[in-house]
């Protein structure tokens, strides 16, 4: 037995020494692991940045020295590549490939290589650029009613350029290349075209402007002289009439005057780099009218324009009783009003079937001189049951430095409203709601869709939202971190995660051009005059 145990306790030794042995060698073995080649890169992404590169990202890879990226167009790699980087090192991460061209699909592959080893094996991603845009914003000088010049880099390659409607296709001339410009003729007044540009069927430009109208002709227009007095010629006026104001125009009332029954009214300037001027102190609307149409003019609380002259509280602040058609602001600018220019008040019955503002640019209403705080009134501002509008429509407008609100109209119902391809800026002052219906409802439909909301304006931070009764159906809206509600907040509405200054270009001097290419409403959200 004890010869037998001693059997056991020596081969138990022996077994635990091997054991052992192998352990340690096994360790040595994961601690000093050699490979004959680099690890492949992990968590490869690419994202699209200014329409034409390509943002690329992955993992360090440990035994890696440098990294190569290759670019192709054909899915299984072969061929040649339209790009190669090499020598990429990991610091360079994330790394952008540019130069490559718009509305293309592409097949990118990234490879490690180290010291003393062979590369990695590839690992791939694929991706497709957005449609380039190098044409440059139409200023007012080249726009005509049926002309237009087109801008872009000088030297920029093309081949081709389309216009629609119209399905116009041309050649772009070397002359056109040097120039950075293209002039098209033969287009038709008050017609929205989208122009294509392309290098060999591949998009560089594309952009959508609207012709405006010629100056009027016909037994209803009225050409004003520089002379005339415009509020005066209005009032005499005995049928409908279309008064056209020329470039460099300014007219003034100083006291305000009662639109004529019955009849249309339209105040129409002359398309110029520079809007003829409006300065009313007030417009009183008849017991039954027609329509008061304003169309690119400048519509200026200033006498004249004059800043140093007492600023005007309203275009209309409508106390006695009317049934009017329509008020309506086209390619306006609207602006420094102390108050607003659209006020119902008092007991007497008023109905406005329709308000519309398209295109127009407005700025600087109801905030004090002395600086903002409550605004004394909405942009819209009906707060009296016997004063309603039934029909409000804002599009296309940018907004700006508004020190009340948006709409208020909490004592009557409306039967539609609808606001859509707006920006706002600084708007909402302290404990004013951006649009106020309170209990009220809006029979026909409420749509907010398209619009961007950039910062509330009210210095102690106590701005509202939206109050109505009924729900907007929203679509396509953005709201930036410098945009605080208390109370109410705009329904369905998608966070930017950057302040206004981050998605816009310069917006305390006014310029609302969206700068942040990675903003996902870029090119579909706000005032169509500032997208991408």
């Amino acid at each position: 037995m004890n010869k037998n145990r001693l059997y056991s306790y020596i081969f138990f030794l022996v077994t635990l020494i091997s054991f052992s042995g192998c352990k340690d060698n096994n360790l040595e073995e994961i601690t000093n692991l050699e490979v004959d080649r680099a690890f492949s890169p992990t968590g490869l992404t690419a994202t699209v940045v200014n329409k034409t590169g390509v943002r690329l990202t992955w993992k360090a890879v440990n035994n890696a020295k440098t990294y190569t990226v290759e670019v192709f167009t054909t899915t299984d790699f072969s061929g040649t590549a339209v790009k190669t980087v090499k020598d990429i090192a990991f610091t360079q991460v994330p790394y952008t490939v540019t130069g490559l061209a718009g509305d293309t699909q592409y097949y990118i592959r990234v490879k490690a290589s180290g010291e003393g080893v062979d590369d990695s094996k590839y690992v791939s991603v694929a991706i497709k650029t957005e449609p380039e845009q190098i044409f440059q914003d139409i200023t007012a000088d080249k726009l005509g009613s049926r002309t237009v010049t087109l801008n872009f880099p000088a030297g920029e390659n093309a081949t081709t350029i389309t216009l629609n409607p119209g399905n116009i296709t041309r050649a772009v001339t070397p002359a056109e290349i040097t120039a950075g410009a293209i002039t098209l003729t033969g287009l038709t007044p008050k017609t929205t075209y989208t122009a294509t540009l392309l290098l060999n069927g591949t998009v560089r430009g594309t952009k959508t402007f609207t012709t405006p109208a010629e100056l009027p002709t016909g037994a209803d227009v009225v050409i004003v002289a520089a002379t005339d007095d415009l509020a005066a010629m209005i009032q005499a006026a005995t049928k409908s009439t279309r008064f056209v104001i020329l470039e460099g125009s300014k007219y003034n009332a100083d006291l305000a005057f009662t639109l004529p029954a019955g009849i249309d009214i339209s105040i129409i300037g002359e398309v110029a780099a520079v809007k003829p001027i409006v300065s009313f102190t007030q417009i009183i609307l008849p017991v039954t009218g027609g329509k008061l149409h304003f169309e690119n003019v400048d519509v200026n609380a200033y006498a004249l324009g004059n800043e140093t002259t007492t600023r005007r509280q309203y275009v209309i602040n409508q106390s006695t009783a009317s049934t009017f058609d329509e008020v309506s602001f086209e390619n306006c600018n609207i602006r420094n009003f102390v108050n607003t220019p659209m006020r119902m008040q008092g007991s007497a019955a008023i109905t406005l079937n329709k308000f519309i503002v398209n295109n127009c640019i407005i700025d600087n209403i109801s905030i004090a001189d002395a600086g903002p705080g409550g605004g004394n009134y909405a942009f819209i501002n009906s707060n009296v049951a016997t004063g309603k509008i039934n029909n409000i429509t804002l599009t296309n407008n940018t907004f700006s430095n508004i020190g009340y609100g948006l709409i208020l109209h909490n004592q009557a119902p409306s039967q539609t409203v609808t606001i859509e391809n707006n920006t706002f800026y600084n708007v909402v002052g302290d404990a004013r709601y951006f649009i106020d219906y309170n209990a009220q409802t809006i029979s026909g439909g409420f749509s907010f869709k398209n619009n961007i909301v950039a910062k509330t304006l009210s210095p102690a931070a106590t701005a509202r939202g939206m109050r109505t009764a009924t729900a907007p159906t929203v679509a396509n809206n953005y709201q930036t971190s410098d945009v605080v509600f208390t109370a109410n907040p705009i329904p369905g509405i998608t966070a930017y995660a950057g302040a206004s200054t981050a998605l816009f270009t310069a917006p305390a001097t006014k310029n609302f051009k969206i700068k942040d290419d990675g903003f996902a409403g870029k090119s579909t959200a706000g005032d169509p005059r500032w997208r991408l």
